[in-house]
Formats: structure tokens, sequence, C-alpha cells
């Protein structure tokens, strides 16, 4: 991971990289009136729907399949339910050279602002990659310990997942192919061309389907907790080579808890939905997964016991609330081979139907 000592800078011209002039999902979210009502969005000039968006009452969008019971959707049904999300292939372009401030130069971030940490790991320091950077390019192929590393988020489904390859250890990298399946980022890898929803990291289309990524721990946590608690963080910086802007958020606001991430429904078709209603669509979860075993804890539970013990997969397991960063994780007497992250209910459930639930 390469560092930088100046200030960053916002580049002043498009990159040869960057093939969509107009703008992304995002920016149609921003300028649409999404919220509550009937929304034309255009990318690049063209329409690419109308949509009745969920105003939290009717509970579902339109064109959304029947629940699948308890049943996982499986990675047939998962490549016949992708959609389009606007952009092309890359039009959400994918950061492929990252570039790190330390944490005193990374001055275009204010205490509140949420970044997603990946705490120090064999003789590496810990890096905070910044949800106002990674809402522009949902992507960043890095490296950790001079293995791939990708680091991706998702806004639609509220879940950032880092992974650091597929079982025989490729390196692969990623970029968005301007699809979604159940309202989440939908990646393709270079060397493959294979398609893998980001929540699952299991590819459903190409030469690697049904392989599944390996994950390594990403928490959500605010600038100012993460800084306190790692002095020494390297931080993603702004000066990625596109130009995008940088500290506006078209979704809505975490900080200020609005827009998109605290109202209405999925803004696109998902598979499978909690008709059960034990959890509202955009209540956050820790999910946490073994092999064929799932389990979603309201993160809301946890914060207010401060530890919660449950199993996944036959096999104990406990999360905590980390008072330090002020956030749901793994605890570190967890024995159990569980991967844990946060996601948004809606999300979790129309993957993992069959999934139990801590509401």
């Amino acid at each position: 991971m390469a560092d930088m000592d100046e200030q960053p800078r916002t580049p002043s011209s498009r990159t040869p990289e960057d093939p969509t002039p107009g703008p992304d999902r995002r920016q149609v979210l921003k300028g649409a009136a999404v919220i509550g009502g009937l929304a034309a969005l255009a990318v690049g000039g063209g329409i690419y729907g109308v949509r009745q968006l969920t105003d939290g009452s009717s509970g579902s969008p339109p064109s959304a399949p029947e629940s699948a019971g308890t049943v996982p959707p499986s990675l047939d049904r998962l490549a016949a339910g992708v959609v389009s999300g606007g952009p092309g292939k890359d039009g959400i372009p994918a950061i492929g050279k990252p570039r790190f401030l330390d944490a005193d130069h990374a001055r275009f971030l204010s205490d509140d602002q949420p970044v997603f940490g990946l705490e120090a790991r064999g003789g590496e320091r810990p890096c905070a990659y910044p949800q106002l950077v990674l809402i522009w390019h949902e992507i960043v192929n890095d490296r950790l310990n001079d293995r791939p590393l990708t680091v991706t988020y998702c806004p639609l489904a509220g879940t950032a997942i880092a992974f650091t390859g597929p079982p025989d250890k490729a390196a692969l990298t990623f970029g968005t192919t301007g699809n979604l399946v159940n309202s989440n980022l939908l990646m393709y890898d270079r060397q493959t061309d294979s398609t893998w929803p980001q929540l699952t990291g299991t590819a459903i289309t190409g030469g690697r389907k049904g392989q599944t990524l390996a994950t390594t721990p990403l928490l959500w946590t605010t600038w100012k907790q993460w800084r306190s608690a790692h002095p020494r963080t390297r931080v993603l910086s702004t000066d990625t080579g596109y130009l995008r802007d940088y500290g506006s958020d078209p979704y809505g606001s975490y900080t200020r808890h609005s827009g998109y991430y605290v109202e209405g429904g999925p803004v696109f078709p998902v598979l499978a939905r909690d008709r059960s209603r034990r959890l509202a669509d955009k209540d956050v979860v820790l999910g946490l997964r073994r092999g064929a075993h799932h389990l979603a804890i309201s993160k809301k539970r946890i914060e207010r016991e401060g530890s919660v013990r449950a199993e996944v997969g036959g096999r104990p397991v406990r999360v905590v609330w980390d008072r330090e960063l002020d956030t749901a994780r793994l605890a570190t007497d967890s024995r159990a081979p569980v991967e844990a992250f946060d996601a948004m209910w809606f999300a979790w459930y129309a993957f993992y139907p069959d999934t139990q639930v801590l509401p």
C-alpha cells in the first residue's frame, strides 16, 4: 500500500480509466428525490427506469418476487435475479492504485465521518477506508502483506467487506459490473470475468462459479474513534485519479442518520422479503456466517446488552459492543471460524432467508 505525505488533491481532469461521463446511480439517487415517490432515473443521458420507491409503509418494491421460504437462493436463481443498476461495466470505477495518508494529513475527514477499519496484520499498519471515498468507487484493489486485498462497499445494502482471494489463492482484481442482485453490488474479476455478489462473495457465473472468496474483518466505525484507537493508522486518500465530489453522499447521511439509509425499503428488486417484519428493512444487523449456517443479530441489541452469546452451525460464538470503536464485533474468545459484518436486514435476508435472527 503506497503512502503519501502531502495533502490530498482532487484531480482536475478525468482519467482514461473512467469511461462514464454521465452521472452514476449515486448521482441519480441524489437528484431524483428517491425517498417516498416516483423518480425518473437518468444515467449518461438515458432513462433506465421509473420506479415506485417504497415509503416504509408498503414494505415491498415493485417486481420483487415472493420470498423463497427457508431455502437460500441458488447460484442460478441469483444469476437470473441480476438487474441493471444504471451505469455500465466499470461505470463506477474501482480504485486500482490506492494512495494513503498518515492520520495527521487526513484533513478531509471530520470526526464523525464513517470509516471501514482494517486492523494491523502481519506487520502492516492499520488502515482506514473512508466511506466518503468508497461511496463513489465501491471497490479498492489493494494489497496486504504482499497479497491481494479487495475492500468493497455497497451503500444500497450497507455492507463493507474485505476479500483476500479465492480458494486457490489466485491474484484476482475486481471491478463493478454496473448490475445488482438483491440490491447488492455485483462485482466481476478481471482475470476470468466471473461475477460475484459482494454480500456472499461466491461467484454466480463464469469460470469460477461456485467458488467463495475468503474475507478478513473490517470494522465500521468513525474517524475519531478509529484514530483514537489506532493513532498510527494510514488512510485511503481522495487522490484517486478520478474527479468525484468527495465529501458528499447522494444517498443521505450516516452521520445525521437521514435519507436512503433510514427511509423506505430496497430500491431494486430482491428475491426474498421478510414478511414477519421482525426487523425493519434498513435496520442494521451483524450478520454471522459459518459455511451454510447464518445468524443475524440486531446491532441495537448488541449495543444495549453489551455482549450476546449465540450459536452458528452448532459452534458457540460471542459478539460484543466495542465501546472504544462504538461498533459490534466478534469477541476475541470466539473460536469458531465465523465471518461477521454489518448489513441492512433486507439485504441479509434476501440472500439468507433461512437465517436465524436475534432481533
